[in-house]
């Protein structure tokens, strides 16, 4: 009725990134938006602080601010692709 599994630590995430403000933009140095830069993801400075609590931590915030990038994206359309 028992079973054993071997834990090894391993590095399947990041805690740090490129540092965004709440609309997902990319900030510079002087901690302003690069305009049109946007990251989200393992791309992204982690929201949970350098702690990586468990597997799929990140595909929330993910999903999250690929969509508010997104949103912002689609609100100035002279800044996508044609």
């Amino acid at each position: 009725p028992f079973y054993a599994v071997k834990v090894w630590p391993g590095d399947i995430g990041t805690a740090t990134g490129l540092t965004c403000d709440p609309q997902a933009r990319v900030l510079g140095r002087d901690e302003r938006p690069v305009p049109g830069l946007y990251a989200t993801g393992n791309d992204m400075n982690s929201i949970m602080a350098g702690a990586y609590p468990g597997a799929g931590i990140t595909l929330g915030p993910a999903l999250t601010f690929g969509f508010i990038a997104g949103r912002a994206l689609a609100a100035e359309p002279d800044r996508l692709p044609r």
